[in-house]
Parts: C-alpha cells; sequence; structure tokens
C-alpha cells in the first residue's frame, strides 16, 4: 500500500510528461468553448431587451390607436364672411375655432354679432360638415342658406324655411308636430353644422325630421 502511494506521483509525472501537449490544448479548447458561450448569450441579451406582457399589449394599443388617427382626416365647407372660402382637410377632434382658422379666419364683412348669438366655437366638427360664417346685413334665414321670407318661385309664395340655430321657440313652435318641448330640445342642441344632427342629438324623432326636413335649414 505504501509502495502504491509512493510511486503515484511518478505516475502523474510520467502521464504529465508523455501528455501534456494535448491536455494543454484540450484545456486551451474547453476555456475558448466557454468564453464564446458567454460572450454570445451577453450579446443577445444586450440586443433582445426584457419586455413585459403589460408593456406589449400597450404598445399595441397605442400603434393601433396612432395609425387610426393619422389614417383619419375629415372634410369641412367654410363659407360665408370668411377670408378664404372652401373646402377644408383637418384633423379628427377638430372644433369650429379650428375651421375658422383654417379659412384665414373671419372677414371684414363678418356679422359679429350674429356669430356670438349663433355659433359655437369650441363645438366639434364631423367630416362632411358646412359651416356659414353670417356677413353684416344678412337676414338669419338668407345667411343660413333659406329662402327669404315673402320671396316667390312662379306665381307661388313660398315660405321662409325656419333656421334650426337662430329661430325663436315661437317659430320653432309653429312647425307642424313640434311643440314647446320639441321647440325646447332643438334650442338645447345648437349649434348645429347639419340637419340630420336634430335626430342625432335627440331633438327630434327621425319621423318627424323626414316629414319637416324640406322646412327647415342651418
Amino acid at each position: 500500500m505504501v509502495a502504491d502511494d509512493e510511486h503515484s506521483p511518478v505516475t502523474a509525472l510520467l502521464v504529465w510528461q508523455t501528455y501534456r501537449i494535448p491536455i494543454i490544448l484540450g484545456g486551451c479548447s474547453l476555456l475558448f468553448i466557454v468564453l464564446s458561450i458567454t460572450i454570445f448569450i451577453k450579446s443577445y441579451q444586450a440586443t433582445q431587451p426584457i419586455t413585459f406582457s403589460s408593456d406589449t399589449v400597450l404598445g399595441a394599443s397605442n400603434g393601433e390607436a396612432t395609425g387610426s388617427a393619422d389614417a383619419m382626416i375629415i372634410t369641412i365647407d367654410v363659407e360665408g364672411a370668411v377670408v378664404h372660402p372652401g373646402l377644408y382637410h383637418l384633423p379628427p377632434g377638430s372644433r369650429v375655432e379650428d375651421a375658422i382658422a383654417a379659412a384665414g379666419g373671419f372677414g371684414n364683412n363678418a356679422d359679429s354679432d350674429m356669430v356670438a348669438k349663433t355659433l359655437n366655437r369650441a363645438a366639434k366638427i364631423s367630416d362632411g360638415s358646412k359651416l356659414y360664417i353670417p356677413a353684416t346685413g344678412e337676414s338669419a334665414s338668407a345667411a343660413s342658406g333659406g329662402i327669404a321670407a315673402g320671396a316667390t318661385q312662379g306665381s307661388a309664395t313660398v315660405p321662409s324655411a325656419v333656421s334650426i340655430n337662430t329661430a325663436s321657440q315661437s317659430q320653432l313652435d309653429s312647425l307642424s308636430g313640434v311643440g314647446p318641448v320639441t321647440a325646447g330640445k332643438i334650442i338645447a342642441g345648437r349649434p348645429y353644422l347639419r340637419l340630420e344632427e336634430l335626430v342625432e342629438k335627440k331633438a327630434m324623432s327621425a319621423s318627424l325630421f323626414t316629414k319637416l326636413k324640406d322646412q327647415l335649414t342651418l
């Protein structure tokens, strides 16, 4: 047993002297492989940041909303007493004031009193709306595109259209099927950029609107 222990260092020395080159090369190869794996893992982690499921969902929803908003443009017709009447393309969520600014602002002939009474410059505008700015001296029905009172068409007298933006409660009440309650709802829903907003704002029923739409104007 003692003899074996004495021969062990000698045996190890002989093995080292005989195979030292393969052992050194093998150790270097193993070290190189370990270092290569470590560098690869670190570089992969650097290019692939950690993300959480909540961040992914939030980023996707924001991307969809932004894309939709960028793709949607509303068109509005601005006419009357503005510097540059015409069609304008505005971003969604724009307001009446934005449309007026796009048209160059109010013209010198704009009726400021009528504008102050009938126009809500903070109201949001919808696609396909028409905005008319009345000029000084223009009657309410003419400014909104209606037929002036007493105008004739052939030999028949054509009654004036009732402006849903400027008519008094008694004028609205005079329409067939419109009572004090409906007239109050119409006034409360002002301003209107389209006649169809009477139904959208629940100021009157769709059937009543169909019956009266030819007698109404903005």
